[in-house]
Order: structure tokens, then C-alpha cells, then sequence
């Protein structure tokens, strides 16, 4: 063991000289002389200096932040990530307690629990005689510009545009049938029935967002769609919808087929709503069946 030690101890000390040739003339460059134990001592040296040099700029430099941040740090990171989770869960309650309010007030719609507001249908009878004789009908000026910006609207609205999309006040017949049963404050039918046969297809009346898509007991399935201008159209006893809610519909597509679903179901029909500004209104009055 003594001699293996020794023969260690002489070959880190044994000296070896490196030569720089060069490489067309073969003349000698540069030379010096090494042993092991140089080269150890100056890899030794090299890693402590690295070594101490990457702990100074962890230690002094703002890359200590990043990379090995400090309790008080962390601290702070977990309260804003805390606060914001925290602002987050305020406002989705708040837009679920909006949904809910809106959905009891939709289902108190459709259920029939609103009351229907006294509507004054009987015009006043003119009593007084004009003579148009002595009235100058002519058009101002005024009246001719709004006149022709009049046309000009409804020649675009008419025409509509290329991508399908919504054409003027012009509604789309939901479904093309027999009318079994009009619209009648009287006897509460706030809606108008149009049999057809099973199957067939329901189509939205206006461009819209769906907004309630649900089975209930006494009417089957039912779609609701909220359209422009406080206008929501309402179709019940599908057999099944095709849609989702929170889908949006263009004017005319295909949403739900004719069914005879619900409880106050007489056979397959659709029985169609139609609610402006949350009052109800005859179909018929807007739309060509």
C-alpha cells in the first residue's frame, strides 16, 4: 500500500513538458512544463471562482429575485393572487345572481304569472268634419328630404346583405301550417298554434341569441330567443331542439322540429309567443303566416 501511494504521489508531481509545433515547418512555438498536479490545482481554481461568482450574483444582483425569491416575496404573491381570485369569485356571483333573476323572471313570463296589461284597442271615431279643400297638402322641403332618406332605408333594409344577415323589421315565418288557435287576451292564449306535421322544422323569425332551452311538464320542450330591440320570441312543444343556449341564430335557421310535447298539448303544433319590451303581441300582426 506504501509503495502504490508513493508511485500515486510521484505521478501527480511527475513533470510532462507540452509542446506547440508548427504544423509546415515542424518548428517548436511554445512549451512549458506541467504535472498533474498543476492541472488539478488549476481546475480547483477556476471552479471556486465560478462557484463564488454565481452565489455573489445570486446573492447581490436582482436575479436573486427571480430565482430564489424571498419569504416576504412569496407572501406578497399569494395575497394578489388571493385578492384576485377573490375579485373574480364577486363577480361571477354577481353575474349568477343576475342570471337566476332573469330566468325566475322569464319562467314567471312564460308561465303566465305577469298579468297582462289592459290594451285599448277601439280607436276614437272622428267626429269633426275637415274640409280638404282649403288645406294645403303639399310637401314641404323637409318632408321631401326625410321622404327620401325614408326610401333610401328601406331600399337597403329590403335588400339586406350578402352574409344573410338581418334585413329591416321584415320577420322570417317560424313554420308554415294550418292556424288552430289565434292570439286571445280574453281566454289567455297570448300566442297563435300552427299545426303541422311532426318533424318538421322550426325556424327562428330574426337573427337572436338563445337564451332558454328547457323541458317543462306542461309545454314540452321549449326554446325562447332574445332578438333586437326588446323583442323575444317563444316556441313550445318541440320535439327536440337543435340548439344550445347561448347560441346565436341567424334569421331563419333552423333551431327545434315540430313536436306534440307537454301536458296542454292537443297534437303536433307550434305554439309561437312573440313579447316586445315584455309585452305580449299578436304574431299575426308581424308576421305573414
Amino acid at each position: 500500500m506504501a509503495k502504490k501511494n508513493k508511485n500515486i504521489f510521484r505521478k501527480l508531481f511527475q513533470k510532462h513538458t507540452l509542446i506547440i509545433l508548427n504544423e509546415e515547418s515542424q518548428e517548436e512555438q511554445f512549451s512549458f512544463r506541467l504535472n498533474q498536479m498543476n492541472v488539478l490545482v488549476v481546475i480547483a481554481l477556476i471552479s471556486f471562482f465560478t462557484i463564488a461568482f454565481t452565489v455573489l450574483m445570486l446573492l447581490y444582483t436582482p436575479l436573486h429575485n427571480y430565482i430564489l425569491p424571498s419569504e416576504k416575496q412569496i407572501n406578497v404573491q399569494d395575497k394578489e393572487e388571493i385578492l384576485n381570485l377573490t375579485n373574480q369569485l364577486e363577480v361571477l356571483e354577481e353575474r349568477t345572481k343576475a342570471n337566476d333573476l332573469y330566468i325566475k323572471n322569464l319562467r314567471a313570463i312564460l308561465s303566465g304569472d305577469v298579468p297582462i296589461p289592459n290594451i285599448d284597442t277601439m280607436q276614437t271615431p272622428i267626429t269633426v268634419s275637415v274640409d280638404l279643400s282649403k288645406i294645403d297638402l303639399s310637401p314641404t322641403e323637409e318632408d321631401l328630404e326625410l321622404r327620401k332618406e325614408v326610401e333610401m332605408e328601406e331600399l337597403f333594409s329590403v335588400q339586406g346583405s350578402r352574409d344573410n344577415q338581418e334585413s329591416g323589421n321584415l320577420l322570417f315565418t317560424p313554420l308554415k301550417g294550418i292556424i288552430t288557435a289565434g292570439y286571445e287576451t280574453e281566454e289567455n292564449h297570448l300566442a297563435i298554434d300552427i299545426a303541422a306535421q311532426q318533424g318538421e322544422a322550426i325556424k327562428s323569425v330574426a337573427m337572436g341569441t338563445l337564451i332558454f332551452t328547457d323541458w317543462t311538464p306542461d309545454t314540452g320542450y321549449v326554446v325562447v330567443i332574445q332578438h333586437q330591440r326588446g323583442m323575444i320570441s317563444v316556441y313550445k312543444h318541440a320535439l327536440t331542439v337543435y340548439k344550445k343556449m347561448g347560441e346565436v341564430v341567424k334569421k331563419g335557421e333552423v333551431i327545434a322540429a315540430v313536436g306534440n310535447t307537454g301536458e296542454l298539448t292537443t297534437g303536433p303544433h307550434l305554439h309561437f309567443e312573440l313579447w316586445i319590451d315584455g309585452t305580449p303581441v299578436d304574431p299575426q300582426q308581424y308576421i305573414v303566416f
